[in-house]
C-alpha cells in the first residue's frame, strides 16, 4: 500500500506539501496537479482515522431528514454523497417520521458519533425542535426551512416566485377559474408554494382560485381534482409530484385531455430533456444542486473551525426551473 512518502517522492514535492494537500490548504496549481497525478498513480488512500485523530475530527457528516423516501429528498441525498465523498468524508444519515422525540434521539445518536457537522432537511415545520438545535456545537446546514436561531446557513428555493409565474401564465392565456392543490400547511415549502399562487391573482379581482389541500398522496390529488373540476376550474395548478399523479387519474377517468380540455401545471424532476410529452407546464426544483450547495458549506464551515475562521451566516435562494410555459408573467 502506498504510503504519503511515496506520494511526495513520485510528485517530486516535500511530505509537507502533500501533507498540505490532503488537509484542504491552498497550494501552487502546478503542485495540485503533480500530487493529484501521483495519487491516482499509486491509487493512494488515506488512512482517514489516522488523520480524524490527529485533526480531532471524524470525517463525518450527519444528516438528519424525515422525507428519506420521497424522490425529492433521495436526489438530494445524492448530491451530498457527491461532494462529501469526493472530500474524504462519509455520510451518517439519520431518518425519523411524525416524533419530535424521535427527532431528538437522531440528534444525540448523530452527536454521540462525533460528527463534523449537521446538515437538517426537514419537510414539516411541526418536527422542528429549535431548541434542541440551538444545543448542537458543529456547524449547521438547513435546507428548505429558514433559520429563527441564526445558528445555521440555509438553503431555500424561489417557490414563491416560481408558482406566481406559472399561475400568471395561466392568465395570461385566458383563464379566470384556477384550481390549486396543496401540500398540508404545516409545512414551510408548501406555505410559499400557495403564498405564490395568491400573490400572482392579487391584483386580478375577475380571477378566482379555488384551492384543495392534500396530503401528498396519489388519491388526495386524486379527490382533490375531481372536486375541483366539479367545479369548474379550466387550469389546475398542482404543487407536489405524488399529487400529480393522482390528478392525471382523475384526468383519463373522466376523459379530460390535457391541454385541450384543461391547462395543468404541476412539480416535478424532469430534465428539459425528459419533458413529458404531455402539454404541460413543470416546475423542477434542483435536487442533487440542493444537495451538492449543502455539502460545499457544510465542509467549508468544517475547515473554517479548524483554521479559526469565522464569517456571518448565510441564506442561499436557489432557482427552480419552469418547462412548458409559453407566456412570460
Amino acid at each position: 500500500m502506498a504510503s504519503i512518502r511515496d506520494v511526495a517522492q513520485l510528485a517530486g514535492v516535500s511530505v509537507g506539501t502533500v501533507s498540505r494537500y490532503l488537509n484542504g490548504q491552498q497550494l501552487r496549481q502546478s503542485n495540485v496537479e503533480k500530487i493529484t497525478s501521483a495519487i491516482k498513480a499509486l491509487d493512494y488512500k488515506e488512512n482517514i482515522i489516522a488523520k480524524g485523530l490527529k485533526n480531532n475530527r471524524s470525517f463525518s457528516i450527519g444528516l438528519l431528514m424525515n422525507s428519506i423516501s420521497s424522490r425529492f429528498g433521495s436526489e438530494v441525498v445524492s448530491g451530498i454523497e457527491k461532494v462529501a465523498e469526493a472530500n474524504g468524508y462519509s455520510i451518517l444519515l439519520s431518518g425519523f417520521s411524525k416524533s419530535e422525540k424521535q427527532m431528538d434521539e437522531k440528534i444525540d445518536y448523530l452527536l454521540k458519533h462525533s460528527i463534523d457537522g449537521l446538515i437538517v432537511f426537514l419537510s414539516s415545520e411541526e418536527w422542528i425542535d429549535m431548541e434542541k438545535l440551538a444545543q448542537v456545537n458543529v456547524p449547521i446546514v438547513s435546507l428548505n426551512y429558514p433559520d429563527p436561531l441564526n445558528n445555521a446557513d440555509v438553503i431555500l428555493l424561489n417557490d414563491r416566485e416560481s408558482v406566481a409565474r406559472v399561475i400568471a401564465d395561466c392568465m395570461a392565456k385566458g383563464h379566470r377559474k384556477i384550481g390549486y392543490i396543496t401540500a398540508p400547511q404545516t409545512d414551510y415549502t408548501a406555505k410559499e408554494r400557495l403564498l405564490g399562487a395568491k400573490d400572482a391573482i392579487e391584483n386580478h379581482p375577475t380571477v378566482e382560485l379555488e384551492i384543495y389541500e392534500g396530503d401528498y398522496t396519489r388519491r388526495s390529488g386524486y379527490q382533490g381534482t375531481k372536486e375541483l373540476l366539479a367545479k369548474k376550474v379550466t387550469a389546475l395548478f398542482v404543487s407536489n409530484y405524488n399529487m400529480s399523479l393522482g390528478s392525471l387519474e382523475c384526468f383519463n377517468e373522466q376523459g379530460i385531455s390535457v391541454g385541450k380540455d384543461i391547462l395543468f401545471g404541476h412539480y416535478d424532476y424532469l430534465s428539459e430533456g425528459e419533458q413529458s410529452i404531455l402539454p404541460q407546464v413543470t416546475i423542477n426544483p434542483p435536487t442533487e444542486k440542493i444537495g451538492e450547495t449543502a455539502a460545499t458549506i457544510i465542509l467549508e464551515r468544517i475547515k473554517g473551525i479548524t483554521e479559526n475562521l469565522s464569517s456571518e451566516k448565510q441564506t442561499i435562494i436557489l432557482n427552480n426551473q419552469i418547462l412548458g410555459m409559453t407566456t412570460e408573467k
